[in-house]
């Protein structure tokens, strides 16, 4: 049976952390821990750089993988390196311009040109909002200047209820929260007097 991508993934974190665990011990310097007394600079040694980043690596991968596409989409996750709310910097426009959907018909690959195109946005603005959202595993650059679907951006473009859910979401509830604190300050006066 052939070795899958998760599978190997595993494989890497494991081998990556058993090199780091030895390291440590080697040392005789503590395990990474959530103490506020761990040392800070203890996985920063040059000879477990690589082994550090292999491991954040294919454990961001994996934790996208484990999520699937739907839920890259509609839930953020608890705990991540970029928070939440960045992936809908970019997803907001991805949605109301229909870069998804802007692929030549029947393919998931295009160039930026071909996606700025179909959209009418100008190539740069594309570029930009697209490799944004590659940030988040949302379309990918397997080669400079050719766009591939992920299964998150081809979700995104083959289901309506999900783009209707985030148009939804990024046009009505995302501009709603960021002002509720302004509107609340500038209500104060007359919400205390009533």
């Amino acid at each position: 049976m052939a070795t899958t991508r998760i599978t190997e993934l595993a494989a890497i974190i494991a081998d990556n952390t058993k090199h780091i665990d030895a390291h440590l011990a080697q040392r005789g310097l503590p395990s990474p821990s959530f103490d506020p007394d761990s040392p800070a600079g203890a996985l920063l040694h040059s000879d477990v750089i690589a082994s550090r980043r292999a491991i954040l690596e294919a454990t961001d991968e994996l934790h996208a993988l484990m999520r699937g596409p739907v839920d890259i989409l509609t839930r953020q996750p608890v705990s991540t390196l970029y928070k939440p709310y960045n992936s809908w910097i970019s997803l907001q426009a991805i949605v109301k311009f229909g870069l998804a959907s802007s692929f030549p018909d029947g393919k998931d690959e295009a160039t930026f040109a071909e996606i700025a195109a179909t959209s009418k946005l100008p190539e740069p603005v594309v570029r930009r909002l697209l490799r944004h959202a590659m940030a988040f595993r949302i379309f990918q650059e397997p080669s400079q200047g050719i766009v591939r679907h992920t299964a998150a951006s081809k979700t995104l473009a083959d289901t309506p209820l999900i783009r209707q859910w985030m148009g939804m979401t990024s046009e009505e509830l995302w501009p709603a929260a960021t002002r509720v604190g302004r509107l609340i300050t500038t209500l104060h006066g007359s919400l205390v007097n009533h």
